[in-house]
């Protein structure tokens, strides 16, 4: 039987399958797209296993499901949100009003800015390893895209909206994108998001200062013919031929 080359994103949550799914689908060349929904932020959590143990458990989930073997994997794919990781830590400004971190565009407010500051710490480490991690369960490429603050930030602007509006904002974001690959591409390499062509330059920019705030994300460079793990070639879905030049 042959390789089934599938696609693994790991997400964070629900809306990030929403909003992004149909659009990639659309993209990549297989009909093995899969999400795997942590429901949580596993770069950030620092019970159990290492971070490269914890993606290997989510490759070998889809494996005992859908009965896959390690070959039949083109690559797999984390997305996170960046939540300000890299900020310094006297920019995480106490404030007993907020129970969950509020997101301004040079700092973070929170009623226990150490608590944040241990999570950043955490986030950093594991980013650093999961950036210079090849290949994870032993053979499978893998990267690692970001989305500042968050996905919310990138796709409506606002970082700090309620779940109830995550849900409708994604929504509002697939209905755009879902039938539009031209545009989804576009959108990740516009001005306003893309913040680098290069996977390395990407990330040695959101390390900077207070980059892991600002509304961008290196989506853009997955989303690329010449992508760094697994050429793409989207000509035959894109039309807009400037598009295409400007992902060339």
């Amino acid at each position: 039987m042959s390789k089934k080359q599938v696609v693994l994103f790991i997400v964070e949550g629900v809306s990030d399958e929403t909003a992004l799914a149909m659009p990639l689908e659309k993209l990549f060349s297989t009909e093995h797209i899969k999400f795997d929904i942590t429901n949580g932020d596993i770069t950030s959590d620092y019970h159990g296993k290492s971070i490269a143990a914890k993606i290997g458990e989510c490759v070998k989930r889809h494996c005992d499901e859908y009965k896959y073997k390690r070959e039949d994997f083109a690559e797999v794919v984390l997305l996170t949100d960046m939540d300000g990781a890299f900020i310094e830590a006297k920019s995480i400004l106490k404030d007993e009003s907020y129970e969950r971190p509020y997101y301004n565009s040079c700092n973070i407010l929170h009623k226990n800015p150490e608590m944040i500051h241990k999570s950043h710490s955490i986030k950093q480490k594991n980013l650093n390893r999961l950036i210079s991690l090849p290949r994870v369960f032993r053979t499978i490429p893998f990267s690692v895209y970001f989305f500042s603050s968050n996905l919310d930030h990138v796709i409506c602007n606002n970082a700090n909206i309620s779940y109830k509006s995550k849900v409708i904002e994604a929504e509002k974001f697939r209905k755009i994108y879902y039938n539009d690959p031209s545009g989804f591409i576009a959108f990740f390499n516009s001005e306003d998001i893309s913040v680098s062509e290069c996977y390395v330059g990407s990330w040695d920019h959101i390390k900077k200062g207070i980059n892991s705030l600002t509304r961008c994300s290196n989506l853009n460079v997955l989303l690329s013919p010449n992508a760094i793990r697994i050429t793409r070639d989207f000509s035959h879905i894109v039309d807009n031929e400037s598009i295409i030049g400007e992902i060339k």
